[in-house]
């Protein structure tokens, strides 16, 4: 490492010709004076030589060699950067000169009058007394770039806050190990290991420079230090009240932080073109590497981008060429100061720079995904709940204070649903025919994790249909609170029915005209979809037949709403203040969104477990210290085999449910779910799992302003289909895994009609899966519906009539008269 105080001895104590042998010695390639330096090819192997010192040596500036590459430079860094001059731009561009030599003559006139007149020194003592105190800021905490990482430690995205700024810090002990300080000073300050802070001849030479370049002097009066106040103040205006309290600011920097604090301040707060602000930041944008894997060519590159990021701007073909003129300047001020070597001169000429491709960004720069707003949104709120920040903090915090993120993100599902959200075959029948509408359809997915090493774990989301075109923009998946319907009967209605014991999957009830609304008992509620009543039917097949009657029955008659609900807050759901029948339908005033709904039937994919979905795992400060730690909440919300035995009965919903069965099918992977539609089909659901992920959707239309817009009947098959294509991409190259069942679920069969045990005189036999644990539950008579009928005496029966007989004896009277007898 650089040690000045020492070479600065060395030169003051020991003889002339010593000191011109160790100078000579220190620039040449490969001296022990360059071991400072770790090693690192193709990156600068060894620590630069005392840069205290800046005139070389008599023998080696009358060498042949060295005035052969003095022409050389001259001939190599002639030209200046490409600007298109117009006649008319002419006068402007010596103006501007003129301007600023004025100001200069001005500012050194007043320092001069300071000394020999007393109206000067109080104008000079005025603007002084008048300058603010700096303040010091800690550059790490000062617009520094937020990044976020996904689940595998790849960078996800950047956060760059309101200023659209993109630094990352570097300390000074990294720095040193490149040439990037030592390309700076050369080419912005030579003689900044040596002033106090303001470099009077440097002062003195701008003036001429100014008015020989149109106000565009190479190199500039203001001092590395000044700079750096300049920055920090955030002070930009031409006056010299303002020039002069920068020079003394300079000064009373100089004297409170060390040379290496005020290089390491200028190297983090430069602008480098762009939204970049810092090397860090622009070694990555340019190069795609870090800092400290630059090597001398690529260093002098970025030193020469300050002087005019607008026209070194290598974002830019026209920005790269003056870029690349600008680096030969630089490394030309290298070697005249002895900073570099011939060979290194020599060598960094001919190297060829390749540049990452770099896309000029505008506005708030990349648009993130639906996942990284909620990302953003949540760790606010948990800076704010669990650190105690308030909102503006948080907010600065996020966007300007250099945090790690750590997300639980899958960029690979992130992908493949942003994929299926861009469709348009998915979303509506007849697409084309939607921008002729008030307004079309949306929707929004959430996935999640069932795997046990990331069970939990919010994977993908999306919260909006097509292309996502600004940042933090309305959410759908986490902001959309919309009335579930009746895809929260599982978990609402017959997993708590089933937990308690009250019914089981073979319990028969009647689906028939009910009058369940407390308000209006007269009235006949509810009515199925469709219309219609089927008789007696298992508490299976009500739930594949999404029977409104039951569900309602067995939310209100037989269980209670408050057991229903107490399930549903221990799920993250709370809707204990809302215990209407029309709950078991879904119809809440305050409804749920996707990661809610997904949430809750993770609880049955995972065997009753239930684990509060996250999106992060930590957060760390800009030092690494971690803000936020998520420890995921687990509770066994549902027994195992409650939970087995609802995702049986789903998975016998989702092959058997008539029209739905269609669209449900990825392949062999199983498939576990429940379709819901709210009232006057505003809203449609479909929320199912597999053995690896759950996902939850909705689809329906925003419905700003009261609008309640119904969704076409050709369409209510959408959100199976966007589930579909989702999960189908999703689960394509994994291996087919069954659902586990509970080894306490034991089978019995059971007469269709009454749920009893069979008699052969059944109709139809079913098999259904009963809780051992709960052995009241089981049944144990013979079905009474369905019996031997009993043989019955037949009833007397009247003899049926007959005609008389007739019998004719002889006449044994005597004749009449007439000899008739």
């Amino acid at each position: 490492m650089k040690d000045r105080d020492q070479k600065q001895g060395q030169r003051r104590d020991g003889p002339r010709d010593e000191r011109l042998m160790a100078e000579a010695t220190r620039r040449a390639p490969g001296i022990a004076a360059r071991n400072g330096r770790q090693p690192r090819p193709p990156v600068r192997q060894a620590g630069t030589a005392s840069s205290s010192m800046h005139t070389l040596p008599l023998e080696i500036r009358q060498s042949r060699k060295y005035k052969k590459s003095k022409r050389v430079l001259r001939k190599r860094v002639s030209g200046r950067p490409t600007r298109s001059m117009t006649a008319a731009s002419v006068p402007s561009a010596v103006w501007s000169g003129v301007k600023k030599a004025l100001l200069l003559v001005t500012v050194i006139f007043l320092a001069i009058m300071a000394f020999v007149g007393g109206s000067g020194l109080g104008m000079l003592s005025g603007y002084i007394s008048t300058a603010r105190p700096l303040e010091i800021k800690d550059i790490k905490e000062t617009y520094e770039a937020t990044f976020i990482y996904d689940k595998n430690g790849q960078q996800a995205a950047v956060l760059t806050g309101s200023q659209n700024i993109l630094r990352e810090y570097v300390p000074i002990s990294v720095i040193k190990r490149t040439y990037i300080d030592d390309a700076f000073i050369a080419i912005e300050d030579e003689r900044f290991e040596t002033h106090k802070g303001i470099d009077p001849k440097r002062i003195a030479n701008s003036v001429g420079n100014v008015f020989l370049s149109f106000g565009t002097d190479t190199h500039g009066a203001s001092t590395i230090t000044q700079q750096v106040v300049k920055m920090m103040s955030g002070a930009d205006d031409r006056s010299a009240q303002r020039k002069i309290q920068e020079w003394e600011r300079a000064i009373d920097l100089e004297k409170k932080l060390s040379k290496d604090r005020i290089m390491e301040l200028f190297v983090n707060m430069v602008p480098m073109g762009g939204q970049y602000v810092g090397v860090q930041s622009a070694a990555k944008a340019y190069f795609g590497k870090d800092i400290s894997q630059l090597d001398l060519a690529e260093c002098a590159f970025l030193a020469g981008i300050p002087n005019l990021p607008s026209i070194y701007n290598p974002a830019t073909e026209y920005g790269k060429r003056n870029a690349l003129r600008r680096m030969r300047i630089t490394l030309g001020k290298m070697l005249e100061i002895g900073k570099i070597t011939e060979e290194e001169y020599q060598k960094a000429l001919d190297r060829e720079l390749v540049f990452k491709k770099t896309e000029q960004q505008t506005g708030s720069g990349t648009v993130n995904s639906y996942f990284i707003d909620a990302v953003i949104n949540e760790v606010i709120e948990q800076l704010m709940s669990q650190r105690g920040y308030s909102r503006q903090l948080a907010n600065l915090a996020v966007f300007q204070h250099g945090l790690t993120i750590e997300t639980t993100l899958d960029p690979e599902i992130q992908r493949m649903a942003e994929v299926s959200f861009q469709k348009k075959e998915l979303f509506s029948t007849n697409y084309d025919a939607l921008p002729e509408s008030p307004q079309i359809p949306q929707a929004a997915i959430t996935v999640i994790s069932n795997q046990p090493e990331s069970f939990g774990q919010i994977v993908a989301m999306v919260g909006g249909f097509g292309e996502k075109k600004k940042n933090l923009i309305f959410n759908r998946a986490t902001q959309a609170y919309r009335q579930p319907g009746s895809s929260i009967k599982p978990v609402l209605v017959y997993a708590p029915a089933l937990d308690t014991g009250l019914v089981t999957a073979a319990t028969v009830l009647v689906d028939e005209e009910k009058h369940l609304d407390p308000r209006n008992p007269g009235r006949s509620w509810p009515r199925n979809s469709g219309g219609g009543y089927n008789g007696p039917v298992t508490i299976r097949r009500a739930l594949r037949q999404s029977l409104n009657t039951i569900a309602v029955e067995v939310y209100t008659e037989i269980m209670n709403p408050s057991i229903g609900l107490s399930y549903m807050k221990h799920m993250g759901v709370d809707r204990t203040d809302e215990p209407q029948p029309a709950g078991a339908l879904g119809a809440f005033a305050w409804g749920m969104n996707s990661v809610e709904m997904a949430g809750m039937f993770t609880a049955l994919a995972n065997h009753g477990i239930f684990t509060e979905p996250y999106l992060f795992t930590r957060v760390l400060d800009a030092d690494g210290n971690v803000l936020l730690e998520h420890k995921p909440r687990i509770e066994q919300v549902f027994s195992v085999e409650t939970a087995d035995l609802m995702t049986n009965l789903l998975v016998d919903t989702a092959r058997n449910a008539g029209w739905i069965r269609p669209f449900v099918g990825i392949g062999s992977q199983p498939v576990a779910g429940k379709t819901g539609t709210s009232d006057e089909r505003i809203d449609r659901w479909f929320c199912g799992y597999t053995p690896y992920y759950t996902a939850a959707v909705w689809y329906g239309f925003d419905n700003a302003n009261g609008r309640r817009t119904e969704i076409n009947s050709s369409d209510v098959a959408s959100p199976i289909k966007i589930w579909r294509d989702v999960m189908f991409q999703i689960h394509e190259n994994l291996e087919v895994k069954q659902f586990s069942m509970s080894d306490k679920l034991v089978s019995r069969q059971v007469c269709a009609e009454s749920g009893m045990l069979p008699t052969e005189y059944c109709p139809e036999v079913i098999t259904e899966y009963f809780d051992s644990t709960k052995r009241h539950t089981f049944p144990e008579l013979p079905c009474t519906l369905h019996s031997e009928p009993i043989e019955e005496e037949p009833e007397p029966t009247e003899p049926e009539p007959t005609e008389p007989i007739i019998i004719e004896q002889p006449d044994n009277s005597p004749p009449d008269g007439d000899g008739h007898p």
